[in-house]
């Protein structure tokens, strides 16, 4: 082992220790009230103004125009500013990077995040996930699904490989059992193994949520009870007119690549891409949308992943080096940020040598990718247009160039808007609809007495604009106050500790 892999397994077991030990009980703190705010009603879309908010402990106790404030409250004059509810990431690889992730999510405004691949062992997830909800330790509540499920050959190394019913059925009874919140499923499933697990967590009432297999449409597996459906850049197919051919080629590609025909394997992929541009629908996605609504099945669009999957900045131009005097690369390792450049360099150098788009030529290729980022921004409306319910999330897990724990979630509400998605819908694709798609409507998604006290306090109103989630005044996190100076520190903490 290197010194580096030995420094790394010594953090992670203090880490596991510390989390393992029961922490102190919060000691009791005096009431905390918001004065003279404006509420955000994020079902209705309404302003409240003038309004008193009043937490106890880290419960909303009282919200309205003419609440008493408690004896001995300490009172957050908030005149001019605007009150939302906390922020979830639905799709976000938060918990292998705790230390610094849970840091950077609460100085954003995320206050709740659903993690779909951690690594982590399972005891350590629900010992981590009680500490939080309790209060004793601080960070984003979370929900988990422990290791991705996929078939043979498994995408990665670090997923689970199952391939038949039997087998399934019993690593989704484990999990269950175990604690976990849902279940990811991947691209590699095969069909028998995909329906055992769909109607084995319907059993247990564990949701399956992921990619949906090349093995079945999107609309199947909402018929057999997926919950939600990750990633637009995964299944644009299905908003496509030649969905059946383009998932035939994909199901090619794994044996394309075992038999080591490299150029085979791209050319395939390509034909792919090029399919899936030219015959989106809009009409078949409202209908896909539609078919989710009926189902219960809601769609993760995670948009963001691809403000650097589909550059056309030259390697080493001045447009390509802007890229990298983005401030909130301190939050990333200087190692992760080389290998950030490396990828995109060889991305953009691959294109513009033409090695993989053959006669089309890289002026083309470009004009292509344009339009697959418009096609990508214009699902989740499309989708929404035919009642599809929209929950926001990232994809954030420091592989992604250019996405940021935290910094992202507000990236992808402006890509919703700017896709079609109106300000309202995108904040209640990160509010109320993870909320209700929890089954925690009744704790947590709105400004209203009885709720937990996980909440944002902006600048400016979002619904005038959506960028003005990032306009952050101070954050409540189950029930705890952050001054904008306090998520300073949190954020130069999460700095510190990258660079560590």
């Amino acid at each position: 082992m290197t010194m580096r892999t030995l420094a790394a397994l010594s953090m992670f077991a203090a880490a596991a220790g510390a989390q393992s030990r029961p922490a102190a009980p919060r000691a009791p703190v005096a009431p905390l009230a918001f004065t003279h705010v404006a509420v955000v009603d994020v079902e209705s879309g309404q302003l409240g103004n003038d309004y008193t908010v009043v937490i106890s402990g880290n419960r909303i106790t009282a919200v309205g125009p003419d609440v008493r404030v408690p004896s001995g409250a300490r009172i957050i004059d908030a005149r001019g500013k605007v009150l939302i509810p906390g922020l979830w990431d639905m799709h976000s690889h938060a918990l292998d990077r705790w230390e610094w992730s849970s840091l950077l999510n609460v100085a954003n405004g995320v206050t709740g995040v659903r993690d779909p691949g951690a690594v982590m062992p399972v005891p350590q997830i629900v010992r981590l996930r009680s500490a939080v909800e309790r209060g004793e330790e601080l960070g984003p509540r979370f929900v988990a699904s422990g290791r991705i499920i996929d078939g043979t050959p498994k995408s990665r190394e670090t997923y689970v490989a199952i391939d038949s019913p039997s087998a399934m059925r019993a690593e989704i009874a484990q999990r269950q059992q175990a604690g976990l919140d849902f279940i990811k499923v991947y691209t590699r499933l095969s069909r028998d193994a995909f329906m055992a697990a769909a109607a084995e967590a319907k059993r247990l009432n564990i949701p399956v949520a992921g990619h949906v297999p090349l093995s079945i449409t999107a609309a199947e597996a909402s018929d057999a009870g997926m919950r939600s459906i990750e990633h637009s850049y995964r299944h644009r197919m299905s908003c496509a007119t030649a969905e059946d051919e383009i998932r035939r080629l994909l199901r090619s590609l794994p044996g394309i690549q075992q038999a080591g025909e490299d150029q085979r394997y791209v050319a395939t992929e390509d034909s792919a891409f090029v399919l899936g541009l030219n015959t989106y629908s809009a009409e078949k996605c409202r209908a896909l949308g539609e078919r989710l609504a009926r189902n219960g099945t809601w769609f993760v669009p995670t948009l963001v992943e691809m403000q650097t999957r589909f550059v056309d900045d030259y390697p080493l131009s001045d447009a390509f080096e802007q890229r990298f005097t983005d401030p909130r690369l301190r939050y990333v390792s200087p190692a992760r940020v080389l290998r950030w450049r490396t990828v995109m360099a060889l991305d953009a150098g691959v294109v513009q040598g033409q090695f993989s788009f053959g006669p089309r030529g890289p002026d083309s290729v470009f004009a292509e990718r344009a339009r697959e980022v418009a096609n990508r921004l214009r699902m989740p409306a499309d989708i929404q247009r035919g009642g599809g319910m929209l929950l926001a999330g990232t994809d954030v897990d420091n592989t992604f160039p250019f996405l940021f724990f935290g910094f992202s979630l507000h990236d992808e509400l402006a890509l919703l808007v700017k896709g079609g998605v109106t300000p309202l819908a995108a904040l209640q694709s990160a509010t109320i609809n993870p909320a209700r798609f929890l089954g925690r409507a009744h704790e947590l998604g709105t400004v209203a007495q009885g709720k937990l006290a996980d909440l944002v306090l902006l600048e400016a109103n979002p619904l005038d604009r959506i960028e003005h989630t990032t306009r952050i005044a101070a954050v409540v996190v189950n029930g705890r106050y952050f001054s904008r100076k306090e998520l300073d520190a949190l954020l130069d903490r999460a700095a510190a500790i990258v660079r560590r």
